[in-house]
């Protein structure tokens, strides 16, 4: 099975990307050390050493580690997300995070990795009724294309793996 794997080093971050979808759903599930998800795959890759959170979607599986030697954390999860897709199994998480603990996972894994490309970040005030609040850091703070990578870049995202939100706005 061919899998992509993007390692995101300065951010301890490795996003897996299979051709078969993870999800038929666009909802997340995520999975850290103190939940207990009824979903083997997410149970068995939280329980791997060095793994702090792992983040399911349809298309991409993300685990947040905190090893500097990533070969058997690669390896460990290819074989768990082998054996998930091979077996058909529903993607399912019991413990329900809160919204910015979900906006954390997806900009980790899916929004910084771009910006930081360009030095620059943003950093999450909140995530709640719906919207999330946030403000550029770096060379994105004060950058003419801000706007443009708000609407094109980071309220994309966020509404591809997060439907239900309604806006995602600067902090003012």
């Amino acid at each position: 099975m061919q899998i992509k794997i993007e390692e995101l080093a300065n951010s301890k971050i490795i996003n897996f990307y299979p051709v078969q979808n993870i999800a038929m759903t666009e909802k997340l599930a995520m999975a850290d050390k103190t939940s207990a998800p009824a979903n083997d795959l997410l149970r068995n890759i939280a329980e791997i050493d060095g793994i702090e959170r792992c983040l399911a979607a349809t298309d991409i599986l993300s685990v947040k580690h905190s090893v500097e030697d990533t070969a058997d954390i690669k390896a460990l999860v290819m074989a768990e997300l082998d054996d998930f897709l091979t077996a058909g199994e529903p993607l399912l998480a019991e413990k329900k995070f809160s919204d910015k603990e979900y906006a954390e996972a997806v900009a980790d894994a899916l929004i910084r990795p771009t910006l930081n490309r360009d030095n620059g970040d943003i950093e999450i005030h909140s995530a709640e009724n719906g919207i999330v609040e946030l403000s550029f850091t770096g060379h994105c703070a004060g950058c003419p294309y801000a706007q443009n990578t708000l609407q094109n870049v980071v309220t994309r995202t966020f509404l591809k793996y997060m439907p239900h939100l309604r806006e995602v706005k600067l902090k003012e």
